[in-house]
């Protein structure tokens, strides 16, 4: 087997990959397609939330910073 007709069949297993699981869960663990939609809806938004946190947190800060240079502050 050549080194491209690898890279191509590992290319492809991945783009199958989410289908193959979502069927497999149905058949396996039976959860209905619905249920799965609603499963990766949340791990992406909490996963999404978890990445935005220090970048805001991040520019919170240096907000503050920037405030009490300029002299800005009423704390």
């Amino acid at each position: 087997m050549s080194n491209q007709m690898a890279h191509d069949m590992i290319i492809e297993a991945g783009k199958a990959a989410p289908p193959v699981a979502v069927a497999g869960g149905h058949f396996l663990l039976g959860i209905p397609l619905a249920d799965w939609v609603a499963i990766f809806t949340l791990v992406y938004l909490f996963g999404s939330i978890g990445l935005l946190i220090p970048k805001y947190r991040c520019q919170f800060v240096e907000w503050r910073k920037a405030r009490k240079k300029r002299g800005g502050s009423r704390d």
